[in-house]
């Protein structure tokens, strides 16, 4: 049964800032997720910012510089603001695999 109108129209996943994500590694409920999600993007070829092939992210729940720069790639190949910080839009455009 899914719940009613209680946190209605808030998305469903936390917003994950990877900024520093070099210097200290994020984790989350919902970083797991995120690394299954990118997994999926990477899998269709995408290469980072010096045209080698990105790896798989392991699904450790600990996202540090290569989460941040597989969340930069989809960023740019999504359209989207290249920030490092997975909020709404990105969310969203992750779970569509629309990019």
């Amino acid at each position: 049964m899914k719940g009613g109108h209680h946190g209605a129209g808030r998305g469903q996943h936390d917003t994950i800032n990877l900024r520093q994500a070099e210097a200290r590694v994020v984790t989350g409920k919902d970083v797991k997720t995120l690394q299954a999600l990118l997994n999926l993007f990477l899998t269709a070829g995408d290469a980072g910012e010096d045209g080698s092939p990105i790896p798989p992210l392991a699904l450790d729940g600990a996202a540090g510089a290569k989460t941040k720069q597989a969340v930069l790639a989809f960023q740019t190949a999504a359209h989207l603001a290249t920030d490092a910080v997975v909020g709404p839009l990105t969310w969203r455009k992750l779970i569509e695999q629309d990019f």
